[in-house]
């Protein structure tokens, strides 16, 4: 990403997303033990475009995520809600990962990198994690079942939307992206 100049006189960063359909969830990410994903749920910014992830069988890490090349200090960043389970776990593959109670908007106590949640509104909360990567990052999204447990039952659910991964400290504005990856700022 680049930086540029504003009309203010001062630099800004440029942002890249560089998760591909960042919220087309049955697309580029690939699932890990068949977690079924449902378009056209109701979203934390009023749109119809969240997805229910839910376990279709008994056991655990039911998940989604996907390959990515990417180095340097990463935050990796989605929306999500409590469904019928209040716990999530993402993580970035070979660095770590966190817990988010969902439900409660807490970071679990359980995880290996700095995590952070903040309420959007109507039960939404924007989870993110942070890391540094030396050259690749799998940014997983697991249902989970509590603080440290990724071990569900057949119809435990959670909703998602708009996935990030990108270069910096703290989660910024989301960009949506389709088949490639897309800038901002």
């Amino acid at each position: 990403s680049a930086t540029r100049i504003d009309r203010a006189g001062l630099i800004v960063k440029g942002r890249e997303n560089v998760i591909l359909q960042s919220n087309q969830f049955d697309t580029t990410w690939i699932t890990t033990n068949a977690p079924t994903l449902t378009s056209g749920q109701s979203g934390y910014d009023g749109t119809n475009d969240a997805w229910k992830m839910e376990a279709s069988s008994t056991g655990s890490s039911r998940a989604i995520y996907q390959n990515i090349s990417s180095s340097g200090v990463q935050v990796f960043s989605v929306y999500a809600k409590a469904g019928t389970t209040d716990w999530i776990r993402m993580n970035l593959s070979g660095v770590g990962n966190r817990y988010f109670d969902v439900a409660n908007g807490v970071v679990g106590s359980n995880g290996s990198v700095d995590g952070t949640i903040t309420s959007v509104g109507n039960g939404w909360y924007r989870c993110s994690v942070l890391g540094t990567q030396n050259a690749s990052s799998g940014p997983y999204i697991f249902i989970a079942s509590a603080n440290g447990d990724t071990s569900v039952n057949p119809g435990d659910n959670v909703y998602i939307q708009d996935a990030q991964l990108e270069q910096g400290l703290a989660a910024s504005p989301y960009i949506e992206t389709t088949t490639t990856s897309a800038q901002a700022g």
